[in-house]
């Protein structure tokens, strides 16, 4: 199969940086692009916080869901709890991750409850700081959502417990010779060179975009041990690039 990609974009919340988002999203429409936008039910990260925050911003995730876009629900708050890595150990934080089953279910639902009475249905979990560990996904799938937009692998599978999980093996757009790429990017500290850069790879790439439904539809296969080892790669890259920062 020749290589399919989606996009992702995290920290969607009424404060992000909408200038960089409105330009984006421009893009995305006249590429008939339909990417992932991990939303953040109820945002308490001062980080998150760049913009004014926009009164009709749950209007706009309405009208992206309508449009076809899929909307991940992205955590709780956005504030990290401990010190925990999760299962996929790429961040030494967690607002999920080593936390009780109950304690996380009751975030879980709290993050659903807020979609549901804003008119949104959630299509995939998205942690943030991909850092949720194995409770999460038995909660996840308690709750009645077993799409998972992470993890790393050649491509879209079902782990034994019944979620599927979409990789999500990027922060920028590549060209890969085959499999199923997830490219994540942030909406805040988008710069006008990065928002170049990045209308210069969708140009390039955008016919092989698919929609997270397409994706998951070819995750009925199990993780193989080639997935595995790009697992490991990854969580070395990680780790090296934290001993470099400390």
């Amino acid at each position: 199969m020749s290589a399919r990609y989606l996009l992702r974009f995290d920290d969607l919340c009424p404060t992000m940086d909408w200038a960089a988002w409105d330009r984006i999203e421009a893009m995305l429409v006249a590429r008939d692009v339909k990417p992932i936008l991990a939303v953040v039910p109820d945002n308490r990260d001062p980080r998150l916080m760049v913009a004014p925050a926009r009164i009709d911003f749950w209007e706009r995730v309405r009208g992206w869901q309508a449009r076809g876009w899929a909307i991940g629900l992205h955590g709780w708050q956005h504030t990290y709890v401990n010190q925990e890595p999760g299962i996929l150990r790429l961040n030494p934080f967690s607002e999920f991750a080593g936390l009780p089953y109950e304690a996380q279910y009751a975030k879980l639902s709290a993050g659903l409850d807020r979609f549901r009475r804003e008119g949104v249905r959630a299509d995939a979990w998205i942690a943030p700081a991909h850092s949720f560990d194995r409770v999460t996904v038995r909660a996840l799938l308690a709750a009645g959502l077993p799409v998972i937009s992470d993890g790393m692998a050649f491509s879209p599978f079902r782990d034994a417990a019944g979620a599927v999980w979409v990789p999500q093996q990027f922060a920028r757009m590549r060209p890969m010779p085959w499999g199923v790429w997830t490219f994540c990017y942030h909406i805040n500290g988008i710069s006008p060179q990065d928002l170049a850069d990045f209308g210069r790879s969708l140009d390039s790439l955008a016919p092989s975009m698919i929609s997270l439904p397409e994706a998951v539809a070819l995750g009925q296969r199990r993780r193989s041990p080639a997935d595995l080892l790009v697992g490991l790669l990854r969580q070395g890259v990680s780790t090296i690039r934290r001993l470099k920062q400390a």
